[in-house]
């Protein structure tokens, strides 16, 4: 750790294009306000390749050590993408860095390797992650169910939109008047939700017509 903090946002930017080179891109920065007082706080989103992945993670630990918020994670349809929230000049206050660091995983080999040997913290978030959204986290040191109780499904994972997600599992008991809590399956109720406020949209267009023609028959 050579370098002097705290340091701009630019500077973080140029000290990871310099280590991991071609690897990284699509760099953003933005300064936003948060908190009562409107404090201004400058954030860095970019895009790793999953292979430079732990050498961008690595390129922030040689700057201090790496302080992740969180790891966010969504069904992008073709992709899953993960977004890294760590945080530079951690200790400093009203100097932090916000850099947001995002990685695509294809569907269908989903395997992305742990950073906990980097940042110790990052093995709740690495776990939440395979259970909610069918991440295989290598060689993560504990890869036990976090939230999900231990009978629920090894081939489902509520963050997902596709055939592995929770389509054949929901429960939507609007639609229909037989529909209820005891029988729970409902397929594609997204379908039937959409269905549904056609009908509530199609009877007020009914009930305001008929209102009309009786306001006139008067």
């Amino acid at each position: 750790m050579n370098h002097e903090l705290p340091m701009s946002a630019q500077e973080i930017e140029n000290h990871l294009r310099e280590t991991v080179g071609e690897a990284v891109g699509d760099f953003k920065i933005e300064e936003i306000e948060k908190g009562l007082r409107k404090k201004s706080i400058d954030m860095i989103w970019l895009t790793v390749k999953r292979g430079e992945f732990r050498n961008a993670v690595k390129a922030l630990a040689d700057l201090q050590t790496p302080h992740l918020s969180v790891t966010s994670g969504s069904d992008k349809g073709d992709f899953l993408e993960l977004i890294y929230h760590f945080q530079v000049n951690y200790g400093y206050p009203g100097k932090e860095v916000s850099v947001n660091m995002k990685v695509h995983l294809p569907k269908e080999d989903p395997i992305i390797p742990t950073i906990t040997d980097i940042v110790p913290g990052a093995l709740t978030t690495e776990r939440e992650k395979q259970e909610f959204l069918g991440v295989n986290v290598k060689n993560i040191p504990n890869s036990r169910r976090l939230w999900l109780q231990e009978d629920f499904p090894e081939d489902k994972y509520p963050w997902r939109w596709d055939e592995e997600g929770m389509e054949d599992m929901s429960r939507y008991v609007h639609s229909e008047e037989d529909e209820t809590f005891d029988k729970p399956i409902a397929k594609y109720p997204r379908k039937k939700e959409i269905e549904a406020k056609k009908k509530r949209e199609e009877y007020m267009e009914e009930q305001e017509k008929k209102k009309k023609e009786d306001e006139g028959g008067d």
